[in-house]
């Protein structure tokens, strides 16, 4: 019943997806949209310990700039499914469960301005399934305004979120194997300076994990 009354349609153009589709991506994009559909490279699914779902371009980067800038926020399910089928989602790299999920926070003033984070959904959308970690929500903060890290060059985007992030319940994180959670990385610096701060509330085991990745060149 909710199948007809919510057929699913496209992410990326919203065209209404038919039945019996077994091309690649059928759940989730048109025949004209999954031809111009790519998986991530095997060597780009990990950088420097951050780990990634797909490649930021289309038609993931529309899905997801739909959900950012066109306040579509039920792409949120279907785009938090594709994070769900990383394994690193589900284990650590020594194959033990994840405690906690944390999903990168916006600053307030950000968040007022956009009416949600995005981050956050994704992580919802991402654990709904069984065994899943829990996502640790207000367990973060971003402690002041940063300029988008897509304005600035390589070397000024770790400077730019140096001290950035800070926990607000360090109780949630201590001694906990957690997952930090973003929606892009491209230099990997959100993700690490996160990262960082959550090993500095203690956490025993931290981990990085986006949906999309940034290809280089």
């Amino acid at each position: 019943m909710l199948h007809l009354l919510f057929p699913p349609a496209c992410i990326s153009c919203g065209v209404l997806l038919g039945r019996g589709r077994d091309r690649p991506f059928a759940r989730f994009l048109c025949g004209g949209c999954a031809t111009a559909a790519a998986a991530l490279p095997a060597p780009l699914r990990a950088v420097n310990g951050i780990h990634a779902v797909l490649p930021y371009q289309p038609p993931w980067s529309t899905a997801l700039t739909r959900v950012k800038f066109g306040g579509q926020m039920a792409l949120s399910g279907p785009l938090g499914a594709l994070i769900a089928s990383s394994p690193h989602l589900r284990a650590t790299p020594s194959g033990a469960a994840w405690d906690g999920v944390v999903a990168v926070p916006l600053h307030w003033r950000r968040l007022c301005a956009r009416g949600f984070d995005q981050a956050l959904l994704l992580a919802l959308a991402a654990t709904r399934g069984r065994d899943a970690p829990p996502v640790l929500r207000r367990a973060m903060l971003r402690t002041r305004p940063t300029p988008p890290q897509s304005r600035l060059s390589a070397d000024k985007r770790l400077s730019n979120l140096r001290r950035a992030f800070k926990a607000r319940r360090p109780a949630a994180l201590a001694n906990r194997r957690i997952l930090v959670l973003d929606d892009v990385t491209t230099t990997g610096a959100t993700l690490a300076s996160c990262a960082e701060a959550v090993r500095a509330a203690g956490a025993k085991e931290v981990g990085a994990l986006a949906l999309l990745r940034t290809l280089p060149g």
